[in-house]
């Protein structure tokens, strides 16, 4: 929507709100999933609409550095949350992020105000990780190859846990000349990326879509392990049962919590630590800016970047 048609008066309909509808509009029609537009218009809609209504301001050029940061403050303190209770500082910083998008939003349409919403000062996170000695014994100890792969998949690729069990049993290997070989993966946005893998992997992957994999009318390469009673076939695996595997052998082989997400910080930082640069562990994981590698990164010491500074060296003086 122009400037004009989003100014263009709808009964009990202030600007600031068609503005709102303008941008999640325009959001869904660039493909974001619908758990990202469901925060965003529950950020816009239940937090930073209803603050402007209490103070008064319709229009989004009225915004001023006051009004925004009485927006965080109100979430800090639990007067301008929903549930009524303050909210930890990373979940404010979260909302903040998503105001201050929308903001840069209206910029770009000539209607942003020039404040944004201050974000509350984060301690510096330690990441936990899995060492590549951690991730071989969850592997040899999964009960089934589905499960060994899901491992080791997970551990090589960096993909995130809805991708993983997004991939096709008959159309996610590619290979290129040189036997380079790449998954497939369907990203956040309905994006497609080519994820590198190892030759051995890319077999194993194959193997299992055609002799160990059950039959099913899904798709899917990973499948449950008993048949619905509902439709008698093997349907796909699903986002709390392979959380559910993957926590019950970090318990078991480990003897701490393990999540999918944690094979992902894992193989951010051990990429980043061999020398990778953070624009192609960024390009390979499928984050669309650097921002989230820098977060992941603060935890390296700068042991690490002597050690990443010391291979690239080397390996110049022995070309």
């Amino acid at each position: 929507m122009t400037k004009a048609a989003a100014l263009t008066p709808v009964p009990g309909v202030s600007p600031l709100e068609a503005l709102i509808t303008d941008y999640l509009e325009e959001k869904r029609a660039a493909g974001l999933s619908r758990r990202t537009l469901a925060v965003y218009a529950d950020v816009l809609r239940e937090v930073l609409l209803p603050y402007c209504r209490r103070a008064g301001i319709a229009d989004p050029a009225e915004l001023t550095a006051p009004h925004l940061n009485a927006v965080a403050n109100g979430l800090l303190d639990g007067t301008g949350a929903r549930s009524g209770r303050p909210l930890s500082k990373p979940s404010v910083a979260s909302y903040a992020r998503t105001i201050n998008v929308f903001l840069g939003w209206l910029a770009r349409q000539g209607e942003a105000p020039p404040a944004r919403v201050q974000k509350p000062r984060l301690p510096r996170r330690v990441v936990d990780t899995l060492s590549r000695e951690d991730i071989r014994a969850l592997e040899d100890a999964a009960a089934s190859e589905r499960d060994k792969l899901i491992i080791r998949i997970l551990a090589d690729t960096g993909i995130r846990l809805g991708e993983l069990l997004g991939l096709s049993a008959t159309d996610s290997l590619r290979e290129q000349p040189g036997r380079k070989w790449y998954l497939k993966v369907r990203g956040k946005g309905d994006r497609e990326r080519l994820v590198p893998i190892l030759p051995s992997l890319a077999a194993r992957i194959d193997r299992y879509a055609r002799r160990t994999r059950k039959e099913s009318a899904s798709e899917l390469l990973f499948l449950g392990t008993r048949r619905s009673p509902r439709t008698g076939e093997y349907e796909p695996l699903s986002e709390s049962g392979t959380q559910q595997m993957i926590r019950d052998l970090g318990l078991q082989v480990l003897h701490r919590r393990v999540h999918p997400h944690l094979f992902r910080h894992s193989f951010v930082t051990e990429q980043l630590r061999r020398g990778m640069t953070p624009s192609l562990v960024a390009q390979i994981v499928g984050h669309s800016s650097l921002a989230m590698i820098d977060q992941v990164y603060q935890h390296l010491t700068v042991s690490d970047a002597h050690a990443a500074l010391m291979r690239s060296l080397m390996a110049d003086r022995e070309r």
